[in-house]
């Protein structure tokens, strides 16, 4: 059997901040989401980052105007919640105004699970990401109670990647991902054996980092410009989790992805309690 996913990640409806281009965001929505629902996906996946924070009222107002798209276009879609989602205001306000619970969630679909993890996501510039108690608990109890191959869909990466030539996160690494909890994140998701991959946004560019078999992918934000030469991306995605994990990001800055499916329970062999290392 085989999983198609769709995929849209950091929208940033609202006014342009730096390379951002949010003004742009409700026109290309309105172009992309068709192509979301013409993908006869098993599920869409919201990646989280919908707008470009301003301020408490803005920014309730910002939400509305978004789930208000994803209405129009008749998109049934699981979300993530972004450091922009509940910068200005708080979690509870988000939810009112998206009208959905941003509460971490999963479901099984064509012989899959799907994990929606909402981790913490309140990002300060002295802490940096920072899971929540509980959020590690959250996810070891969610993997322990199925025995379908998985996909972790995140807003922020999980994966400790290389931000070298990142526009935003070259030198504040601590700011593109989970950098000093990731490691115990992947120890609970490589201990299950069952993740087959895992998705996320946040970062503003097209990635991938391949741990112990399982890919790390980030995918491109709709609005952002610091790849596209000041044109805002366009992008958005499609997944196929099957035999192999064959991954497209469309718009200006195009990437794909073809990759082996581990099987679950199998490790790298560094992994394995029966390999011991020699030089």
């Amino acid at each position: 059997m085989t999983l198609r996913l769709a995929l849209i990640a950091d929208i940033h409806h609202g006014p342009d901040k730096g390379t951002k281009i949010g003004s742009a965001a409700v026109p290309l929505m309105r172009d992309v989401l068709p192509e979301l629902q013409a993908a006869n996906a098993h599920a869409v996946i919201e990646l989280g980052d919908r707008i470009n924070d301003v301020d408490h009222d803005a920014d309730i107002a910002l939400q509305r105007e978004v789930a208000d798209q994803f209405g129009l276009a008749r998109l049934k879609a699981a979300h993530l919640l972004g450091n922009h989602d509940n910068h200005q205001i708080s979690r509870e306000e988000a939810e009112n105004a998206f009208q959905r619970s941003f509460a971490s969630h999963s479901f099984d679909a064509n012989g899959f699970h799907i994990v929606i993890w909402n981790a913490h996501t309140h990002l300060t510039l002295e802490r940096g990401f920072h899971f929540a108690p509980g959020d590690l608990d959250w996810l070891r109890d969610d993997l322990a109670a199925t025995d379908l191959p998985t996909v972790i869909c995140s807003h922020a990466p999980l994966d400790n990647g290389s931000m070298a030539g990142n526009f935003y996160f070259e030198h504040m690494p601590q700011y593109g991902g989970y950098l000093d909890e990731g490691p115990a994140a992947r120890e609970i998701i490589e201990r299950s054996g069952k993740v087959v991959l895992c998705l996320a946004g946040h970062t503003h560019w097209n990635a991938l980092n391949v741990i112990d078999g399982i890919p790390y992918v980030t995918i491109h934000s709709l609005t952002e410009s610091f790849t596209t030469n000041g044109k805002p991306t366009g992008a958005w995605g499609v997944a196929e989790i099957g035999e192999t994990i064959d991954i497209q990001v469309f718009g200006r800055d195009p990437a794909r992805y073809v990759l082996p499916r581990r099987e679950t329970g199998v490790h790298w062999g560094h992994k394995r309690k029966d390999y011991a290392w020699r030089p």
